[in-house]
Parts: structure tokens; C-alpha cells; sequence
């Protein structure tokens, strides 16, 4: 279950902990679904609304709620849609449009994937904002975590995808020259594993500062905790963040963030109090935001500390799950109390 999906599942069990129940559409054994995973989910889900056992039903992904096109339309339970970013920025298919508009309620992860899925889609109806947060075992335990330790070690975590080329890898590695310029020891860790690592891997070689860029890939939970705390500054210049989770991640380990303008980030990161916004596009800006915060530890210190305060303060579990919860009950309570 993604971390989503598992604030939802929470906040379901929280919030209505006899009357719920999860159909999951694919098993933790493997990262993609196949087409027996598919039917099954819609089978699953189907047989649910036909037999009335699902009063309502959330959808963590607009890529989920296509099953209800199959649904015939008198047995279909009223449902929610919860929209992350990309996946509802443009113009949608006439099937994803009639779709959502025929959701009981749509809900989005930050004002700006809101605003931008209405802006081309202005036909689906009012999109309700619930920021995300940490998952509660993750909030419990890094409550009291130590500060980061100095050093010039900068982290970004991500999926490094050929069809998703708006993280930041490639900006974070054309600038480490500049970087490494000024500051010889700044070290860029990278996180994560996809199609694309071995394009930017070999964009890094290609570089005068290959030698100080690392590759980590896919690491335990344990271990990117252990990144997390051994990094300076967290940055990820992306252009399409529907929210960016990790910014929290970072938060949550007194780390300062790098973001950028483009996208959702504002909404996590403030500018000038717990990290920096730059523009993805300039080299020269998300260079200068690296040395300034590499440069000046008392800045990383108190940017890291604000963030800390900010994580608490705005993204708690209780605060997703509180909203969550009355966006829900508004939208089908008192006629329905079951989920499916």
C-alpha cells in the first residue's frame, strides 16, 4: 500500500474502524499489477457495490476509480476520488471527465494540483484540498530526532523515470560542477532507481564532478532513514509536484529543502524560512541556493529547526486525518457508513 493510500486506509480506521474494509489491487509482492490483478480488482470492487456491502467507496487514484465504468450505473456506489498531480494536470479523456463528475467528491492533495486540474477541467465540479502528511509510525518516530550533522552531503529521493523527467536529477547533476567549484568536498546522493538511472548516471560520468555524485538506488526503509540524517540539505528542483511527501520526509529530519517555483512545493516549503524556491530552469539559482545552505550552517540550522516546527505544526497524521474524515462525512454521512 502507498503512502497515500495507507494515510487513507488510517484515517478510515480511525474514523469508522468496524465499517471499513481495503481492496487492494495488487499484492506486496510486486510493484506493478498485472492484467489478472486488474480484473480482480474490479471484480473485487464490482461484486462489493452488486451485493450493497460498499455504501461508499474512496478511490486513492484516478487511475483506480476506472473501474467504476464498469459498474452498471443503478448499482453504483456513490464514490470519492482523491487526485495527486500529473495524472489530472491536463485535458482529461472524455471517460476520466465524465468520471469525476460523477463523484460524490473530489479531493486533492494541494491547492496548486486543485487549481491546476480546474483550470483545464472546469466542467468536473469543486475540487476539495486535504495536504498530506507522514504516516503516523513514521511522525511517532522521528518526533524527537536529533539535528542533522554538519557536512556538504546534499540528498534528493526520487523515481527516476524516462517518462518522468521533472524531478531534478538532471538540473541537480549539470550544477554539481558549479557546485564542486566552490565547495570541493559537496557530495550529491541520489536516491532512487527507475528507466532513466542509467542515462543519468552516465550524464554524471560525463561531468567534471562525477566523482562527487552517488548513485544509491532502491534502499531500505532503515537505510534512507540513514541518508536522511547524514545529508545537509535535502533538494529536489522539481517542476511537477502534485505535493512532494518528501519534502516532509526531510522536514521531519531537521533537513533545509531546495524546491522550486513551478509546482506544489511552495505549499510545503517556505521560502526563505525552511528552505529555498529556485527556479528548475536556472542553473546559476539552484547552484547559489546549494552554496548558500552548504556555506552558512547556522542557516541550515535554523531553516532545518522551522521546517521541523512547520512538519509538526501543519502535516501531522491527526491534521490529514481530520480533514479527511470531515470531508467524508460531509459528502456521505448520514446515509452511508460503510467503505469499500
Amino acid at each position: 500500500m502507498g503512502q497515500v493510500s495507507s494515510l487513507l486506509w488510517r484515517t478510515l480506521q480511525e474514523t469508522w474502524p468496524h465499517e471499513s474494509a481495503v481492496v487492494p489491487l495488487l499484492s506486496q509482492e510486486r510493484l506493478e499489477p498485472t492484467l489478472t490483478d486488474k480484473l480482480g480488482f474490479g471484480c473485487a470492487l464490482g461484486a462489493r457495490q452488486l451485493s450493497r456491502r460498499a455504501r461508499w467507496v474512496l478511490f486513492s487514484h484516478l487511475g483506480l476509480a476506472r473501474v467504476e465504468r464498469f459498474v452498471p450505473a443503478p448499482w453504483r456506489a456513490p464514490f470519492a476520488v482523491f487526485l495527486h498531480g500529473v495524472e489530472a494536470w491536463g485535458r482529461l479523456a472524455p471517460g476520466d471527465l465524465g468520471l469525476l463528475r460523477s463523484a460524490r467528491l473530489r479531493l486533492a492533495n494541494s491547492a496548486f494540483t486543485a487549481a491546476r486540474v480546474a483550470a483545464v477541467n472546469p466542467e468536473i465540479g469543486p475540487i476539495e484540498v486535504c495536504p498530506l502528511a507522514l504516516p503516523t509510525d513514521l511522525q511517532e518516530q522521528e518526533s524527537d530526532a536529533p539535528p542533522a550533522p554538519p557536512g556538504a552531503r546534499v540528498l534528493i529521493v526520487g523515481r527516476m523515470s524516462a517518462g518522468e523527467r521533472y524531478k531534478g536529477h538532471e538540473q541537480l547533476i549539470d550544477s554539481w560542477p558549479d557546485v564542486v567549484a566552490r565547495e570541493p568536498d559537496a557530495e550529491l546522493v541520489i536516491v532512487g532507481d527507475g528507466d532513466d538511472r542509467v542515462r543519468l548516471e552516465a550524464r554524471a560520468c560525463a561531468g567534471r564532478a562525477g566523482h562527487r555524485i552517488r548513485f544509491a538506488g532502491f534502499v531500505t526503509t532503515a537505510e534512507l532513514d540513514r541518508l536522511y540524517r547524514q545529508a545537509a540539505v535535502f533538494a529536489m528542483p522539481s517542476r511537477h509536484e502534485g505535493f512532494g511527501l518528501v519534502y516532509l520526509e526531510a522536514m521531519a529530519r531537521r533537513l533545509p529543502c531546495i524546491g522550486s517555483i513551478h509546482d506544489a512545493a511552495g505549499e510545503v516549503v517556505r521560502h526563505g524560512e525552511t528552505g529555498l524556491l529556485v527556479d528548475s530552469d536556472n542553473r546559476s539559482q539552484i547552484v547559489g541556493a546549494v552554496l548558500d545552505l552548504l556555506g552558512n550552517p547556522e542557516l541550515r540550522r535554523r531553516m532545518g529547526e522551522a521546517g521541523f516546527a512547520r512538519w509538526r505544526r501543519t502535516f501531522s497524521f491527526e491534521q490529514f486525518r481530520d480533514r479527511a474524515a470531515a470531508l467524508l462525512a460531509a459528502s456521505f454521512e448520514p446515509d452511508a457508513r460503510r467503505l469499500a
